[in-house]
């Protein structure tokens, strides 16, 4: 649906809102997830340092971390700033994601599918897990998602071209990061790599098809980590040994990101390839006339 300029920038600010809100949310599961706990239980947020409830006007996003200078209202123990890092993190790639795909359907998948991606790198991050209901419930839903609109005629905003394309990029993403799962295990006599990310990369191939994830993979990925890596270890804060434990997840989860939007670009600049090629990559099986 295309949007008038003035309705475009409401749909930011209410996207970003929303994106605050959500990330809220999101700070709930990624604290509580890996302690077994429910999000639902307690029901209302507490300072860990006294077991006050938060009140509500304490617990904004954002703003209200910023109201209080990072501290508990009642005792004065600092909140981790991350907490708010979370919140504008979400807010921001909300409002970006409003921006460019407007009020279509694929909007939602995305909205979903970016929430979920943040839970699992900020988890993997603190414990160097990608949890079962981020990454299995995600190769389930995505690929029936994308079959909907695909055949509801509603996949508008999508980059996968239709479902065959989808179920294909999931099955290739999982199945090629095994085998390098599988290679890097008998290379280095210890596991290389968790199948976290295997069902991390069948969840995210189902939304990029089969091409990009192999880009991200193979390419923005290793780079991404290797880049935070170099930086960590010029800062010394990050001490490199041989079987330095280094979480993949969420590097897999920013390269899926950013291939979503700048995939195509990046490949055929890299490869010199006349703009609108990489359409030629999306069904390999058509390659053989079928």
């Amino acid at each position: 649906m295309e949007l008038m300029f003035f309705e475009r920038v409401f749909g930011a600010v209410v996207a970003f809102a929303a994106g605050a809100c959500v990330g809220s949310y999101l700070n709930v599961c990624i604290y509580r997830w890996p302690l077994g706990m429910s999000t639902g239980n307690p029901k209302r947020s507490i300072c860990f340092a006294c077991e006050t409830p938060i009140r509500w006007q304490d617990n904004l996003p954002i703003v209200s971390w910023l109201a209080l200078g990072g501290k508990c209202r009642s005792c004065g123990a600092p909140f981790s700033i991350r907490y708010s890092l979370v919140e504008l993190l979400t807010a921001l790639l909300f409002t970006h994601l409003f921006w460019t795909f407007g009020l279509v359907w694929a909007l939602g998948v995305y909205l979903l599918w970016t929430a979920m991606q943040i839970v699992g790198s900020f988890i993997d991050m603190d414990h160097t897990i990608l949890p079962d209901r981020i990454t299995l419930g995600g190769t389930v839903l995505f690929p029936v998602l994308v079959i909907a609109l695909d055949l509801s005629g509603r996949s508008e905003g999508l980059v996968v071209p239709g479902w065959p394309e989808a179920l294909f990029g999931a099955a290739f993403a999982s199945a090629f990061i095994y085998l390098i799962r599988f290679a890097g295990t008998l290379a280095f006599g210890r596991e290389a790599m968790g199948l976290g990310d295997v069902k991390l990369m069948a969840m995210n191939g189902a939304l990029l098809g089969w091409w990009r994830s192999f880009f991200v993979i193979m390419g923005l990925a290793p780079l991404l980590a290797l880049a935070t890596v170099l930086v960590l270890r010029l800062l010394s804060r990050f001490k490199i040994e041989r079987f330095t434990e280094v979480p993949f997840g969420p590097f897999l989860c920013l390269g899926s990101y950013l291939a979503l939007f700048w995939a195509d670009e990046m490949v055929e600049w890299w490869l010199a390839l006349p703009p609108g090629f990489t359409t030629r990559f999306e069904a390999p099986w058509r390659w053989f006339g079928w």
